[in-house]
């Protein structure tokens, strides 16, 4: 999925990825903090929790994980730089969540 950036007028990518688990509410949300702290790490990502919402940005990045009891929804705005490298960033993500959420 592609959409335009009104303000810069950039067209940039967006990466929709959604996992089921069985971890509950606070098991989820434990394991998205884990993927969180890796970014952070990996990516130089800053987060912030907001409820059950997951904000997150990066150098290129920026986006948001959503948790509920039985689902995990992220959706990642890639800048223009990164939008070549889109398949292998979102192959990492489904990476990430797997490991997470087992």
């Amino acid at each position: 999925m592609f959409k335009v950036d009104v303000a810069g007028g950039v067209q940039v990518a967006t990466i929709e990825v959604s996992k089921q688990h069985r971890l509950g509410l606070a098991g989820a949300r434990q394991a998205v903090q884990l993927v969180a702290e890796r970014l952070q790490s990996d990516l130089n990502a800053r987060h912030d929790w907001q409820g059950y919402k997951l904000k997150f940005e990066c150098p290129g990045a920026e986006g948001h994980i959503n948790v509920t009891e039985t689902g995990i929804q992220v959706s990642v705005d890639l800048s223009w730089l990164l939008k070549p490298a889109r398949g292998r960033i979102e192959r990492s993500i489904n990476e990430y969540l797997d490991e997470a959420i087992g």
